[in-house]
């Protein structure tokens, strides 16, 4: 989530951010928003989000994953991070308070997964899903945040049904088909791991 993104939402007119994706809610937004608070909810007033700066905006994606998951929700994010930024100090920090046994494997992983992701654009992961015959994305966070990681899989076709039921509301760790990740997603660009698993 970034402040270009909620700024161009708001000016396609847009006014609430629901589960990562913007909408339109006739009346009094305040209202709506009131009623879902409390609840888990993933929802905010883009023009409260407009005020945040990108720092702040990643502490609220932080705080979701973290509330969620707990430390392990933090882990995966602070890492997520690490390698698309190649930046790894926080997450090293991270690791050595709560999992001082594993951090330099766990470091030394993210590295050697910084080298290989890449950015691509919608047609680029399009062109890549067909040409590896990919029927599963795995992402490694919410397959609609735009900062996921995809690692592109082949199963037996018979698997697939079972194995991504549900993974449009997962959290972490989504498996979903293409087809449905394609119809979902808004995001022009996308983080990709370019090595196939099967």
């Amino acid at each position: 989530m970034r402040r270009e993104q909620i700024e161009q939402w708001i000016a396609e007119g847009y006014n609430v951010l629901e589960h990562k994706r913007p909408k339109v809610v006739p009346g009094d937004i305040w209202e709506y928003l009131n009623n879902h608070d409390g609840h888990g909810t993933d929802v905010y007033a883009l023009s409260e989000l407009a005020k945040c700066s990108d720092h702040e905006l990643q502490q609220i994606e932080l705080r979701k994953y973290a509330q969620e998951y707990g430390q392990l929700g933090e882990k995966q994010f602070l890492r997520n991070e690490a390698i698309r930024l190649k930046s790894f100090d926080k997450y090293e920090a991270f690791l050595r308070l709560f999992y001082p046994n594993s951090v330099e494997k766990e470091v030394e992983e993210a590295k050697f997964l910084a080298g290989r992701v890449r950015q691509v654009n919608k047609e680029e992961l399009e062109q890549w899903v067909v040409a590896n015959h990919i029927n599963v994305l795995l992402s490694d966070l919410n397959c609609l945040d735009e900062d996921a990681i995809l690692t592109g899989m082949v199963i037996p076709s018979e698997e697939v049904v079972s194995y991504t039921d549900g993974g449009l509301q997962d959290t972490m760790d989504c498996h979903l088909t293409p087809m449905e990740f394609f119809s979902h997603t808004e995001a022009t660009m996308f983080w990709i791991d370019p090595k196939i698993k099967t």
